[in-house]
Parts: structure tokens; sequence; C-alpha cells
């Protein structure tokens, strides 16, 4: 194995712990169980860019209320089935896979599938008949990831900003119209004033 003496920390890593770290915090302060669910989100969504990030946490904001449903519905069916037990899980979980990956890749939300996938796993990791209200159970699973990617992307948006290559192009060029606007502004102003004397 090859190693790389000259890597530096990026950025990105840095984002990425420091969105970790809040995650943790939030769900601290909150009192919310599970915080690597959280964590989990946050280090998925985090990218290199905002715009990224943010396209990012739209595509696993998809992945992780669909992951949820089709949890959920696993819940619900281990009520229905007569002498469920938890080990079942190891038959139905791939089945419910499946769906999910089904699912994301028709609905065209490949970058969902990951998080799909682990909120999924997050919704049946715990056995059916020790849940109480299998709803509240699912939504706060999907609400523990959606801070998660909530968290970095405010991150990304607000800490060390990296603007990509549209972006600075955007910005360039915004920047040249404004100065021929000046430019055109102060020849008029000039012309005007020189029409007063």
């Amino acid at each position: 194995m090859k190693i790389n003496k000259n890597y530096k920390i990026g950025l990105r890593a840095v984002k990425t712990a420091i969105a970790v770290s809040l995650c943790m915090l939030m769900t601290y302060i909150f009192k919310i169980d599970e915080a690597f669910i959280a964590a989990f989100a946050a280090i998925i969504c985090m990218q290199p860019t905002y715009n990224q990030t943010f396209k990012s946490g739209l595509n696993r904001m998809f992945g992780t209320v669909l992951g949820g449903v089709i949890g959920y519905a696993l819940l619900e069916l281990a009520t229905f089935i007569p002498l469920y037990q938890s080990w079942w899980n190891v038959i139905l979980a791939p089945v419910c896979l499946l769906i999910v990956i089904y699912l994301c890749n028709m609905f065209n939300k490949q970058p969902s599938v990951s998080i799909a996938c682990i909120v999924l796993l997050c919704c049946i990791a715990q056995p059916a008949e020790t849940i109480n209200d299998t709803f509240i159970y699912v939504v706060n699973r999907v609400l523990t990831t959606t801070i998660g990617i909530v968290i970095a992307m405010l991150v990304n948006k607000f800490l060390w900003p990296k603007r990509s290559k549209q972006e600075y192009d955007k910005a360039i060029n915004n920047l040249v119209e404004n100065s021929k606007k000046d430019e055109d502004s102060n020849s008029l102003k000039d012309e005007m004033e020189d029409q007063e004397k």
C-alpha cells in the first residue's frame, strides 16, 4: 500500500467534522436517541460546494422519506404476521432494500439510494414488538436524518463556502457587466455635464 505523505486535511473534511459535531450537539440538546443517524446523514450529504450539497440534500430528503415509508410498512406488516419474530428481517430487510433501490431508480433519484437504505435499516433495527407507536418511531428516524441533512447544508453554506466553476464564471460576468454599466453611466453623466456648460 502506498502512503500519501503530502495529504492535507481539506475544508470539506473539516466542514464534515463540524457538521457531525453539530448533529451530536442538536441530538443531545433535544434529547434525541441515536445521534449517529443524523451524523451519517451529514457525512453522506456533505459535498465540495454548497450547490452540490443542496442538490445532494434534496435527493437525500427524498431517500429519507422513502426509506421511512418502506420501514414503516415493514414494521406495520410485522404486527399482522402471526408469530412474527425479529429474525424474519434477515429475509424481509433485503427484499425491502431491493424495493427501495428499485423505487429510487424508477423516480430517477439514484443519489437517494444510500440514505434511503440507511433510513430503512435504522427503522427496522429495533425489534417491532418493542416499539410502542410505529408511526412516531419512524417519524423520529426520518426527522433525525433530516436534521443531519439540514446541518450539512447550513455548514456548507456559511462556513468557508467553496464556489463551483459556474458560480465563478457568473460572478466574473456580473462584474464585467456592472463595470460596463458603470462606464456607460459615467460617460452619460459626462455628456450631460458637458451639455449643461
